[in-house]
């Protein structure tokens, strides 16, 4: 009897857990995990990589738009990291911004990694905001993760913004009927009219669609609906319909004629009149220049900040660019020039630009093949150092220059400081004051005339400055202003040697509105890292065992525009002159 009992009690009990497993996977059956047992033994020691990205890779989340948090947790301890339990703390409570913020991980062995995704996503409601997210790594007897966060910026749905433009009567052709051909509408005829319409919103006009009618059943409208497809920022799109008043409309004023613009998303439709006067030419077609607000979001990037070493954060893997072998090429009349300021006694300091020329001086020696190399740092670039070492006629350069024979590298790591009105930027010395930006810079243009007026070979400029008016940041060292520039668009007004010296290029680091950034784990700039990493062979991407400046360039643009994302804000290098020149044969 005993053991009928027991059988039934059995047979319940998997009954009722099998209804279970069906309740909580919705008709599939769910295996029950069980917590592990744990055992205190030697301490683990953690480390880890993080990375984020976005969908559309510029470091901010959009409204609908997903991401994802990746951490790479390493074990380097003599005991196991046991019960690890991951969980994000957002400092904001947003209903549209949705973490994944619960992950478990059981064991990690010494020198074994286990990978972790957080899932992210911006729905449409999504607020304009900075999360600042905590990550807990927390182990079961204690032995935590240091603690890190990672800051980004949400950003509300940005609404395209639907324009008429202008419009234009066409009373002549195959289907139109003219009393008068001249352009203007006269009642009793039949013309095309050419409608233009813009967005000049912050976003794509999804799916727009367009009808064009009349209040008035005197005024006659064919293909007054259709669809215009979708509206990238600031594009223009046309369409055309045909319109005919009869000959009872006597208004000498505007016709009731309406345009209206709708999309997907039923933001930034246009609802208005359209200027149709009888016997009169409409106004002429106005449209205006709009981009999407990129140095607003760039502004606006994901970080990562934390002060432990057991951190790497966003660019995986660091090559050691300090040790290098030397490359085939010899350059037997070639000189450079090296300049790092780091050191200002009237600005803030420009992050690594010392070490960028120190490390710059030995890849012109081993990789470029350059055997005379002259560099100056800090107090040694001061008072008129450039015009003494760069002025065609009396500086010290031109006297190791042999006139179409020498081959010039010039590397600058430093400060570059704009006018007050973005026209013009100057290299700037290591005791300059922006007071006498005019008199102690060294302008931009003036440099390029010089550097073309020796009459070198070939001459090859690597530029590791921003002009934007602030000073280079880095994950630890905060930017600042260097100039009041505030409104004002860095738009040098530079001349181009390199249009006319099909020999003369130039590399920059970044554009003219954007900040260079230098880069914590090579303690150099990072512009002047990828530079470092490309010429020890990354940047052959033909693998010919050659490396001209357009694959150099290439390649850092690429690295340098993806990494410095994940730092603060977009920096991309800019590159003129001849991409087919062979830097060095490896």
């Amino acid at each position: 009897m005993k053991k009928i009992i027991y059988l039934a009690l059995l047979l319940f009990l998997s009954g009722f857990l099998y209804g279970q497993k069906v309740i909580e996977g919705r008709s599939s059956a769910k295996k029950i995990q069980i917590e592990p047992t744990y055992e205190k033994g030697f301490p683990p020691n953690l480390f880890v990589d993080l990375s984020f990205v976005d969908a559309n890779g510029n470091g901010i989340i959009e409204a609908e738009e997903s991401a994802a948090l990746n951490l790479t947790i390493t074990n380097k301890g003599k005991g196991k990291a046991q019960g690890l339990n991951v969980v994000i703390d957002d400092n904001i409570y947003d209903r549209d911004f949705v973490i994944d913020d619960h992950k478990k991980i059981y064991f990690i062995n010494p020198d074994e990694s286990v990978d972790i995704t957080i899932p992210i996503k911006a729905g449409f409601n999504v607020k304009t905001a900075e999360h600042k997210l905590k990550i807990n790594v927390n182990e079961h007897f204690g032995y935590d993760m240091d603690p890190a966060m990672l800051i980004l910026n949400t950003l509300e749905y940005q609404k395209p913004k639907l324009v008429f433009s202008g419009l234009e009567i066409v009373d002549q052709g195959q289907n139109a009927s003219a009393i008068i051909p001249d352009g203007k509408l006269q009642a009793g005829e039949m013309a095309q009219m050419k409608i233009v319409v813009q967005n000049v919103g912050q976003n794509i006009s999804y799916n727009t669609n367009y009808t064009v009618y009349s209040t008035d059943k005197n005024i006659f409208i064919e293909n007054g609906k259709g669809t215009l497809g979708n509206l990238a920022i600031g594009e223009v799109k046309e369409f055309w319909v045909n319109i005919s008043p009869n000959k009872r409309i006597t208004s000498n004023d505007k016709l009731p004629v309406y345009l209206s613009l709708s999309n997907e998303k039923k933001l930034g439709e246009l609802s208005e009149s359209l200027p149709v006067v009888l016997d009169q030419k409409p106004p002429q077609t106005k449209t205006f220049a709009v981009q999407a607000d990129i140095e607003k979001l760039q502004k606006q990037v994901a970080r990562f900040e934390y002060q432990s070493n057991k951190f790497t954060a966003n660019i995986g893997t660091v090559k050691n660019i300090a040790s290098v072998s030397p490359a085939k090429t010899v350059r037997k009349n070639a000189i450079a020039v090296v300049i790092g300021v780091e050191n200002y006694a009237d600005l803030p300091p420009a992050p690594y630009a010392e070490n960028d020329a120190e490390i710059m001086k030995k890849y012109f020696k081993t990789r470029l093949g350059v055997d005379k190399v002259v560099i100056f740092k800090d107090k040694e670039v001061s008072g008129f150092v450039f015009d003494d070492i760069f002025n065609p006629d009396y500086g010290e350069l031109q006297k190791s220059i042999l006139k179409g024979e020498t081959d010039l590298f010039v590397f600058y790591s430093g400060h570059g400081v704009p006018s007050k009105d973005g026209e013009k930027i100057y290299l700037f010395p290591s005791d300059g004051k922006i007071e006498r930006i005019e008199s102690q810079g060294y302008d931009l243009n003036k440099f390029y005339q010089n550097l073309d007026a020796l009459g070198a070979r070939s001459v090859t400029v690597f530029l590791d400055a921003c002009f934007s008016g602030s000073s280079k940041a880095t994950e630890k060292i905060s930017t600042e202003n260097l100039v009041s520039t505030k409104g004002v668009k860095i738009q040098p007004k530079l001349i181009s040697p390199w249009r006319t010296n099909p020999n003369f290029s130039v590399f920059n680091s970044s554009a003219a509105n954007e900040t260079s950034l230098g880069f914590d784990p090579s303690q150099t700039g990072l512009f002047t890292y990828y530079i470092c990493v490309g010429l020890q062979g990354d940047a052959d991407l033909n693998y010919d065992k050659k490396i001209t400046n357009g694959e150099l360039f290439d390649f850092v643009k690429a690295k340098v525009t993806e990494t410095s994302k994940k730092i603060f804000g977009v920096q991309t290098p800019q590159f003129n002159g001849n991409r087919d020149m062979i830097l060095i044969e490896l």
